[in-house]
């Protein structure tokens, strides 16, 4: 029974997490985003796989690294997607722009690594692992004052040079156990 305890701990957790992001503000102007891709022209030559890397790891460096959350918007097509797994999606460069500003004022010491990046066409797959202090409420969760990392792999999608969607996956264990909200049974 002590099992299921903790596993209804944790589905709660991520619904109070996903409620917490979405009670922040941010969600309001939210439309639903699309899973379906519209069909678009080849991307042009000029925006090839190196430009696009270089789209991002300048997105990466310039909104997380040097703390410019009020800069995200500019690397975003204004239909911009952000799909976050349990966290939600949302759809808009302002909305977008918002939730990414949240997370950059929750971890104001906030550190991207990339460990891994390559593209094709016009998408660009990141392997980051992150670290900072949570000084502020992160997805919901009130600020703990702790150091948290966690692992993600980001898929970008550009058009013309510009973000145009996201798929995040975020380690969420990992950000729930180093905030203190939930330890799961096989972290030491």
């Amino acid at each position: 029974m002590k099992k299921w305890k903790s596993v209804a701990l944790a589905a709660t957790l991520t619904a109070a997490t996903a409620a917490g992001l979405a009670g922040a503000g941010v969600a309001a102007n939210a439309q639903p985003a699309t899973a379906q891709r519209a069909s678009k022209p080849a991307t042009p030559a000029h925006y090839g796989v190196a430009a696009n890397i270089r789209v991002v790891e300048a997105f990466l460096q310039d909104v997380l690294n040097e703390h410019n959350g009020d800069h995200a918007a500019n690397y975003m097509t204004a239909d911009m997607q952000f799909h976050a797994g349990t966290v939600g999606s949302f759809t808009g460069r302002a909305t977008v722009a918002a939730v990414l500003g949240s997370v950059v004022a929750a971890i104001p010491d906030l550190h991207a690594t990339v460990q891994d990046i390559f593209g094709s066409g016009d998408e660009v797959v990141v392997r980051l692992v992150v670290t900072g202090t949570q000084e502020g409420p992160l997805l919901g969760i009130p600020a703990s004052g702790r150091h948290v990392e966690w692992d993600a792999i980001d898929l970008y999608r550009l058009d013309d040079g510009k973000l145009s969607a996201e798929w995040a996956s975020e380690d969420l264990t990992a950000i729930l156990n180093d905030t203190g909200t939930y330890k799961a049974p096989w972290i030491p």
